[in-house]
């Protein structure tokens, strides 16, 4: 997906698409000048040894929000095949992008390889969002997937600004043990990376944050150029509830 800015308004100026991924149109709701477009996933999920790749790229001053139409489901890998996701993201000067977060759902036996890469102008602007479900909750299959893998990439022109890698493998590690989830199931993190970070004080949106039995949270400044929130959850409503307060405020 190719996005431009024409007339103070963000188009979708190109878009190749191949099943079972697909893009809805550009469009414009609350804010006029910003495109909104719905990412569908049509086969249901990802099976062992399939891999989704997006590629976007957002031209100078284009303003878009990429919404998941539901959640990544990730099938039992029978095969012992990984299944794949690579993001691919260039921000151009003066871009904003916001990618409003669907959880990942690891079935039982799942392994699942999630990439994502994001090159970005130190006048551009990233929202990003990603949740990571233990599993089929409602089913008891928390934590039975076999292997999650995902890296992280932010890079404000030639400065990595962040790499985050995570690896959980239920099978072979304790999650659940002092140090590591303990009792929390869900993983909510926020990325937001713009020139208007120098502007927000950290202290302030620790104050915000609603810590209880059922979420934990904490946000990490990273030099000056971006902000990092995580949570720790026991319950997805309550963090998509929390998730989406900081969310409205930062956009």
């Amino acid at each position: 997906m190719e996005f431009q800015k024409k007339n103070g308004l963000t188009c979708l100026t190109d878009c190749f698409q191949q099943s079972p991924l697909k893009a809805s149109r550009a469009l414009y709701l609350d804010d006029k000048e910003k495109a909104t477009v719905y990412l569908m996933e049509s086969s249901g999920g990802l099976v062992a040894g399939d891999r989704n790749e997006y590629k976007v790229h957002l031209k100078k001053q284009a303003n878009v929000c990429l919404l998941q139409q539901s959640a990544t489901k990730v099938y039992p890998s029978l095969n012992e095949l990984s299944s794949a996701q690579h993001v691919s993201v260039q921000l151009d000067g003066g871009a904003r992008l916001e990618w409003m977060p669907e959880a990942i759902i690891p079935f039982k036996d799942a392994k699942f390889n999630g990439d994502t890469m994001i090159r970005m102008k130190r006048d551009s602007t990233l929202l990003w969002g990603e949740i990571i479900s233990p599993g089929r909750e409602k089913r008891n299959e928390c934590f039975y997937y076999d292997e999650f893998r995902s890296s992280f990439q932010i890079w404000v022109e030639e400065e990595c600004l962040a790499y985050d890698t995570l690896h959980l493998s239920p099978t072979r590690m304790p999650l659940q043990q002092i140090g590591l989830l303990e009792k929390s199931l869900y993983i909510g993190s926020l990325w937001f990376v713009s020139p208007e970070v120098q502007s927000i004080s950290i202290r302030d949106l620790h104050d915000k944050f609603k810590i209880s039995k059922d979420i934990n949270a904490s946000v990490t400044g990273l030099e000056g150029k971006g902000l990092h929130f995580r949570w720790l959850a026991t319950d997805l409503w309550a963090l998509k509830k929390e998730m989406n307060k900081i969310w409205n405020q930062l956009t």
